[in-house]
């Protein structure tokens, strides 16, 4: 054998290695543990909790390899005790498996759903009860279908609309939990996924995971939505160093305010005396009463921005505002009243509708 091929050879042999190796090594650091799947193979898995079972809505035969729940007229929006429309059938559930509020990534894959009528959705469900549940679905709103996400909280209902869009043959939906912080996505490929927002629901430990599809109050017009598997997962490493996530750890724990300006002028005693930082929600106390809203944050802009929103039937327009955390201290600038623009800089000036708040860590 020639040197030429013998060096070419052991040139191939190294290449292989190394890309093998490099491989392996991808594999093994971005393969989390996966907690529950189900391909849906002709029979479910026998951890499903069907809540209000309508067997003639469902099949694993009529579409093989899918579980196909037909969507039909019901919903579980607002106080369950006065709704007129009869309660969604058919919501599979599966017992939360993670241990207390650590954290999940929960994808399901919706195919050939075609939503033409108002109301015809199809997705993922987390669950507490008919009052307390997070859904993110794809929905046809009237006009046009598309993503919609809805938050309810002891009757009380938030609903976002995210992205419209044609269709697609094959939707994955994904909710990325964080705490009480869920991140919602989609992909139309399994495998590039678009991160469209994320809200803050419940108390970090939700009791149950699951797959919906109804017409809510659509009374005609039932279509298949075919679920071509359910997974629930830990976090890639990637996702548990998300920067919003790091930024929250940085923010949580309580805070004093040591010193208050506003429209320019230092006030010996502000209105706010503390604040209190936990996962996607903050407490403060005004003129010794207590308030807790969810929050917002936005690492990108410069300086970081922080908007606070409400969960409550009070809830009007958000606060918005920019940060600066270091350690022990924090600066929060926000502009007043609620709805004005954030400020640009951390700083008051004459008139200008902004407070800035100087705090401590407390110790």
């Amino acid at each position: 054998m020639s040197s030429e091929r013998f060096r070419f050879g052991v040139a191939v042999v190294v290449a292989l290695a190394l890309n093998l190796g490099a491989a392996s090594t991808r594999l093994f650091a971005e393969e989390p543990e996966t907690l529950f799947f189900d391909g849906f193979e002709g029979k479910v898995d026998a951890r499903w909790n069907p809540l209000r079972p309508d067997p003639d809505r469902v099949s694993l035969t009529s579409h093989p390899g899918k579980l196909t729940l037909k969507t039909h007229f019901g919903g579980i929006g607002g106080d369950f005790r006065t709704r007129r429309m009869p309660l969604t059938r058919n919501l599979y559930l599966v017992p939360n498996p993670v241990e207390g509020d650590d954290d999940f990534v929960v994808t399901t894959c919706v195919e050939s759903f075609r939503p033409l009528n108002k109301y015809q959705q199809a997705g993922l469900m987390i669950y507490d009860d008919d009052d307390n549940y997070l859904k993110f679905d794809f929905e046809n709103s009237g006009a046009e279908a598309g993503f919609k996400h809805m938050r309810e909280k002891d009757t009380y209902r938030l609903v976002d609309t995210d992205e419209f869009m044609v269709p697609a043959d094959k939707i994955w939906f994904r909710l990325i939990k964080r705490g009480n912080v869920y991140e919602r996505a989609f992909s139309t490929d399994g495998e590039e996924y678009k991160v469209i927002g994320e809200a803050v629901w419940g108390d970090g430990s939700p009791q149950q995971l699951g797959i919906v599809a109804c017409n809510g109050p659509l009374e005609d017009n039932e279509i298949d939505a075919q679920f071509d598997f359910f997974q629930i997962r830990k976090l890639t490493a990637k996702e548990r160093q998300n920067p919003v996530y790091l930024q929250r750890q940085k923010l949580a724990g309580a805070w004093e305010v040591v010193t208050t300006k506003v429209n320019g002028e230092d006030l010996a005693e502000g209105p706010i005396t503390e604040f209190e930082f936990d996962g996607g929600n903050v407490s403060f106390v005004t003129q010794g009463e207590l308030t807790e809203v969810d929050y917002t944050l936005n690492v990108e802009s410069d300086p970081k921005g922080l908007t606070l929103s409400s969960l409550t039937r009070s809830a009007q327009e958000p606060v918005n505002g920019i940060y600066s955390v270091d350690d022990d201290q924090l600066i929060l600038c926000l502009s007043l009243p609620p709805g004005a623009p954030a400020p640009k800089k951390l700083e008051t000036l004459e008139n200008d509708g902004h407070i800035l708040l100087t705090l401590q860590r407390s110790r």
